[in-house]
């Protein structure tokens, strides 16, 4: 392997100033957008996102770009899911149609009570190559179940998202991006503790800005 390929590796963190493009998937939202390198979402890598507690605006944050990948999905890859794993509740179909995500290509998992049962069906969804989108929810990951699922979401260049508890914080991550959400009076702050290619950092979404993403 040559220098430049070890260089440009996936696997290998290349700092603030890294000139290697990754692929992101655009959030919807510009003050967002402008933060995160490449101008949105990893689009093959492990994305944490810390709540305190369920309801808070994490999925709307979400929907813009889950719309495009369900339509991306339907036209030119047919045959691949978004997956729900173990979410705390059951989504909303209208809601979901209502931003414009293709309800035909979601498919919701159950996954068993065991601690990493939801890690364990995130990586299999991933390995399968079946899928454009993962999303999860999961109270209890070990280091090594991490760092598979961020070399499968590389693997499989695939948008892989895990929503962890705020006890999560405690746990150092392999994650190419983890970020904190928090509920302001005028929106949702969007705390970045761990980013890729730029630095921690805050940005506030407004109520307004969420209802008029775009998709």
């Amino acid at each position: 392997m040559s220098t430049k390929t070890s260089i440009e590796h996936p696997q290998i963190w290349q700092g603030f100033d890294s000139g290697t493009a990754r692929p992101t998937h655009i959030t919807g939202f510009k003050d967002l957008d402008a933060y995160l390198p490449g101008g949105g979402w990893p689009a093959a890598a492990l994305m944490e996102i810390i709540v305190e507690r369920h309801g808070i605006g994490e999925l709307s944050l979400l929907m813009p770009a889950m719309a495009r990948l369900s339509a991306a999905s339907a036209l030119e890859q047919a045959g691949r899911w978004i997956f729900w794993i173990s979410p705390p509740f059951i989504p909303y179909a209208p809601a979901l149609a209502r931003h414009g995500v293709d309800l035909n290509r979601v498919l919701l998992v159950h996954a068993p009570m065991a601690r990493s049962a939801s890690l364990w069906a995130m990586e299999q969804a991933l390995r399968a190559q079946s899928c454009v989108a993962v999303l999860a929810w999961s109270r209890h990951a070990d280091d090594a179940g991490l760092r598979r699922l961020q070399l499968a979401a590389e693997q499989s260049h695939c948008w892989t998202v895990l929503f962890r508890p705020a006890e999560a914080l405690m746990q150092r991550s392999p994650a190419a991006l983890r970020i904190k959400l928090a509920k302001t009076a005028t929106g949702t702050r969007v705390e970045i503790l761990k980013c890729r290619g730029a630095r921690p950092g805050i940005v506030d979404i407004r109520h307004d800005d969420i209802g008029n993403a775009e998709h």
